[in-house]
């Protein structure tokens, strides 16, 4: 911060605020331990998957018990694949911003940006948009009934107060959001702990006749179904990438991330499974088959009268999802202005509170608009497959890596296959999500082509940096006055 800067800024600050505020250097600081870093990967993968999944990997296998189970392990091993994958491209590049990071640093700028754009525009408002919606679906359900549907106005306006609580917690301080995100993961666990220590209960009670033929199937078994169960189940372990994003907060990521990953995702596995073989132990696979929510019609089954309090856990669940995704899908977009992809604005750093302030509130409009939406599921489908796309570019990058830079350090090595592994996984998925919703895919497509066009127009304007250079130093200096905030002051990678 130049001397100028500080005299501005001193003259709007406390007396008591002055030396705390100025003397420190104005960056995103490493504030995230081991504990914090479990809570956003455990946080981030349950989120409402476990609540709704079940029932698309079981109708996959046919309604077979013992084959579900199968199905959940070999997700959570694919998921753990990529998981190790990207620790070790988060220590060899070191910097936050996930996936656009890696692809900028190896595939060029063109790439980088692409991936941060659609995020930006697209792909954090769409997941934010689904989450607030969850949670206000899921909040407003005790007070008309699983049977009776909230009015729409309801949830819309609770889904947009959800949203604008979680940015105000994100904009204050990331030490206050990532003790949210350890309340809602222990809130979270703590629900689940409700369904799994009952269904033991009622396992102890005798009710064993679900398991007596556990690999017997219910219906016809079709094989066009089975990879219905497998996206199912990888939808239910999605989200262990988010502290990747985050790196720069991390305490000494190279020792805690594959801690905090091991952790996480025995965990998350654990549960998982202690999970669905409750809710088999009191539903009969045809009425899962039968459940759009599994979670809800075990709770009316076994608790009765108490059945709400599984819908507000729920509701908790997605708001750990939405809190952990709006903190690292913040960090790309901060990350790409950082690296001269985005402009300049994106990576200012609020002087007092450390966070990146205008990341956080310039998309506000256009996720309001898809929460205003009538119908924002449909874009969730071209959204996973882009998603696929850019997270199995970053896959290729292990085994590019190990061929053509041979000497570079690796602080955290995984053995090849496990990169090969998820490749040939993302693969498959996108596969069968042309196959089941080409017209959604194409429409992905179509999103990237713009965000292409959008780099070349750009490019181009850019060209010439002393014809704009006088309109974007004004918008920096009117954006850094509005919103009290300064370029980050110090390298954090």
């Amino acid at each position: 911060m130049t001397k100028k800067e500080r005299h501005i800024y001193k003259e709007r600050l406390p007396e008591k605020e002055e030396d705390d505020v100025l003397d420190d250097k104005v960056i995103l600081k490493p504030v995230v331990g081991i504990f914090g870093a479990i809570s956003f990967i455990v946080g981030s993968i349950i989120g409402t998957g476990i609540f709704l999944s079940p029932t698309g990997v079981l109708d996959g296998v046919s309604g077979s018990v013992g084959w579900s189970l199968i199905v959940w392990v070999v997700c959570a091993l694919i998921a753990a694949c990529g998981a190790y994958c990207f620790v070790e491209l988060g220590t060899i590049f070191r910097k936050s911003g996930g996936e656009f990071t890696f692809l900028d640093e190896v595939y060029g700028p063109m790439v980088g940006y692409v991936r941060a754009w659609i995020m930006f525009f697209m792909g954090g408002p769409v997941w934010s948009s689904l989450q607030c919606i969850v949670i206000a679906s899921y909040v407003t359900t005790p007070f008309f009934g699983p049977c009776t549907e909230a009015p729409y106005p309801a949830v819309r306006l609770l889904s947009i107060c959800v949203f604008m609580v979680t940015l105000a917690v994100n904009g204050f301080s990331t030490t206050l959001a990532t003790r949210f995100q350890i309340f809602y993961t222990i809130a979270k666990n703590i629900g689940l702990a409700v369904i799994i220590v009952s269904g033991i209960v009622m396992l102890c009670l005798g009710e064993t006749q679900n398991f007596q033929q556990p690999f017997q199937a219910q219906t016809e078994f079709s094989f066009s179904k089975l990879p219905g169960a497998f996206y199912a189940g990888l939808f239910a372990y999605s989200g262990w990438s988010f502290v990747i994003y985050i790196i720069e907060e991390v305490e000494n990521p190279r020792k805690i991330l594959p801690k905090a990953m091991n952790i996480s995702l025995t965990l998350v596995t654990v549960v998982y499974l202690l999970a669905n073989i409750s809710y088999m132990i009191v539903l009969k696979p045809t009425e899962i088959l039968a459940s759009d929510a599994v979670a809800a019609t075990y709770a009316v089954r076994i608790l009765h009268s108490w059945s709400w309090t599984v819908w507000v856990f729920v509701a908790i669940s997605a708001a750990g999802t939405l809190n952990s995704g709006v903190y690292s899908r913040t960090r790309m977009s901060f990350v790409a202005s950082r690296e001269g992809r985005f402009p300049q604005a994106l990576s200012l750093i609020h002087i007092r509170h450390r966070t990146p302030l205008v990341s956080l509130l310039l998309p506000i409009p256009i996720t309001l608009f898809m929460l205003c939406w009538a119908n924002v599921w449909f874009l969730i489908n071209f959204m996973g497959f882009v998603e696929v796309i850019f997270q199995t570019m970053a896959y290729v990058i292990i085994p590019y890596v190990r061929w053509k830079q041979p000497e570079r350090e690796i602080p955290f090595k995984t053995h090849i296959s496990l990169s090969l592994v998820a490749i040939a996984a993302n693969v498959f998925l996108m596969i069968i999500t042309i196959i089941s919703v080409p017209i959604d895919c194409v429409i992905g497509i179509c999103f990237i082509a713009a965000a292409v066009g959008v780099y070349f127009i750009d490019k181009k304007l850019s060209s010439d940096p002393e014809k704009y250079s006088w309109l974007t130093d004004k918008i920096n200096i009117f954006v850094q006055k509005l919103f009290f905030s300064i370029p980050q002051e110090e390298k954090t990678y």
